[in-house]
């Protein structure tokens, strides 16, 4: 779903992104992030779903949809272990 859409349901829905912000006691700039796509916050996320009555899958596809790429962070464990599989010279 496009922003300006999820913002313009969450307005329909007599709603501001303060509030949800407010609410949940993060930053607005928070709820703004996640909105856009930047930021991922699954509290945000969720709370937004219910607001405009809407599934993580309609709202953000990327994420949530059957082609969804959960990216993560690796652990420096994980990042160390992958690094003993690299050569030598490719580690310096």
């Amino acid at each position: 779903m496009h922003p300006a859409l999820i913002k313009a349901a969450i307005a329909m829905a007599n709603t501001q992104q303060a509030d949800i912000a407010e609410e949940l006691k993060v930053a607005r700039s928070t709820v703004h992030s996640v909105i856009e796509g930047n930021t991922r916050s699954k509290r945000v996320e969720l709370r937004i779903a219910a607001i405009i009555n809407r599934p993580l899958t309609e709202i953000w596809p990327q994420w949530y949809g059957p082609k969804a790429s959960r990216r993560r962070r690796l652990s420096a464990a994980e990042i160390q272990a992958a690094l003993k599989t690299l050569p030598t010279a490719a580690r310096n």
